[in-house]
């Protein structure tokens, strides 16, 4: 071999290399922070894209005029705009990455040990020759490393499930929120107009001197409380609105003009078969199921640790000009397990799964604890409801009574307005009942993973 082919091999060797190389490339992608903002703050609902989403979904899309946004149209805006759901789908990338690692077989490496003998003139003062090294792992551990991976994703993707579940929550809690808002604010001015009506009919029976000042002086303050809570009630309505633009990730001008269905909320059915939807929650919830994933992933790599025990070696075959003569070279090297057998890894390994199964053991025992106490809630907000609604129905009749015999001039306009203020009164508190009781009966319904809100439409 002459010196010019020797230096045309060793250049072909340090190309050899990039020729191997993959056809990755890297490209930037930087965040200008003040043009994210300006994106973030013009997003509307009638963003093209998004009603391509929507009716993929199978919400076609509507003139927005005509559209009215339920809980499962808001959850899927939600499930769009808001970065929650792109986190979990980006850790749910990440543990693909995972598998692609693990399944990979590791790279054969090419060594050359050239050498130039200047007392050897003939044949050839060169030694050169390639030996391309293999790594010959475990025979279990790449199964148990690529079965661990897999675990991860499918506990990755019930993260995904579970970050879904919780749009919906956000959403629905929001709405109800706007409907409890709603309600309260209609119900305070109704307070307010009797309240206000109360204090012309006691001013004017001050003036003929039938009542005290101190009597007129109640009433006033009776109503100006009625009235700064009708006020109080509006701006709760407005931050409910604006809680919910939050929830589904949108500036809250995006809900300027924009009709929304609050139908879920009004007619709540009674959930039936909780026995059977418990026992499912406890073994298919996304939680339980990412728990139980993330123990088998626990109990693969423990395999891999004591796999490893026994360790790869390096087989290299390889061929040598050496000085004339052709030579083969077959090399093998392994480590020797004199110091350690791997002890270190296992412990490790061994704690871990120990850690996944108490963690499993911990999500279990919690979603049973929040089924009981979700539907010990439901049930006593029930009775509160019942007993509430019941309270409010016989005001009704009172008032009822009561405008009967002012109309039939058997009593006068301070009875009736008494009666119409218990009324409200009673109308009030059968609503907090009942807001009590949809609130339980979300909490119910994130402890079940099952749908009981539904729109009407």
């Amino acid at each position: 071999m002459t010196l010019s082919n020797f230096k045309r091999l060793s250049g072909l060797a340090l190309l050899l290399p990039g020729l191997l190389a993959g056809c990755a490339r890297y490209t930037a992608r930087p965040i200008n922070p003040a043009a994210r903002a300006a994106v973030l703050s013009a997003r509307r609902l009638n963003d093209p894209k998004l009603l391509r989403f929507l009716a993929a979904m199978g919400h076609p899309a509507q003139e927005l005029d005509d559209r009215r946004w339920g809980i499962d149209t808001l959850t899927l805006v939600a499930v769009y705009e808001r970065p929650d759901l792109s986190i979990a789908d980006a850790n749910y990338a990440l543990a693909k990455g995972g598998l692609t690692t693990a399944a990979a077989i590791p790279n054969p490496v090419l060594g050359l040990s050239p050498t130039y003998n200047t007392a050897a003139g003939l044949p050839s003062p060169i030694k050169i020759g390639p030996i391309v090294t293999f790594l010959i792992t475990s025979f279990g551990a790449r199964p148990a490393s690529i079965a661990a991976a897999r675990a991860d994703i499918a506990a990755s993707r019930e993260a995904v499930l579970t970050a879904a579940w919780q749009e919906r929550t956000r959403v629905r809690n929001a709405l109800l929120a706007v409907w409890q808002a709603r309600a309260q604010a209609r119900l305070a001015r109704q307070s307010a107009q009797y309240a206000e009506a109360g204090l012309t009919v006691l001013s004017q029976r001050y003036s003929a001197g039938m009542v005290s000042i101190s009597a007129l002086i109640l009433q006033r303050l009776t109503a100006e409380q009625a009235q700064f809570a009708a006020t109080e009630a509006v701006r709760r309505e407005r931050l409910a609105r604006a809680g919910l633009a939050t929830a589904i990730g949108l500036p809250n001008a995006a809900l300027h003009g924009i009709k929304l269905d609050l139908s879920a909320f009004d007619h709540v059915q009674k959930p039936v078969n909780l026995d059977v939807l418990a026992r499912q929650a406890l073994v298919n919830r996304p939680t339980v199921l990412a728990a139980l994933e993330r123990y088998v992933a626990a109990q693969d790599r423990l395999k891999v640790a004591i796999d490893n025990q026994y360790p790869a070696f390096n087989i290299g075959p390889g061929y040598n000009y050496d000085q004339g003569q052709n030579k083969f070279i077959l090399a093998l090297s392994l480590p020797l397990p004199i110091f350690n057998q791997n002890q270190g890894p296992i412990a490790v390994a061994r704690a871990q799964r120990h850690l996944a199964a108490a963690q499993f053991d911990q999500v279990q025992q919690r979603v049973l604890s929040g089924i009981d106490t979700a539907r010990t809630d439901w049930r006593a907000s029930r009775d509160v409801t019942e007993a509430a609604e019941r309270a409010a129905d016989s005001a009704k009749r009172s008032e009822a009574s009561a405008l009967s015999d002012f109309r039939a001039g058997a009593t006068g306009r301070v009875r009736l307005l008494g009666a119409e203020q218990t009324a409200i009164l009673a109308r009030q508190n059968a609503l907090a009942a009942q807001i009590q009781a949809r609130v339980a009966l979300g909490h119910l319904e994130d402890a079940l993973h099952h749908v009981f809100f539904r729109s009407a439409s």
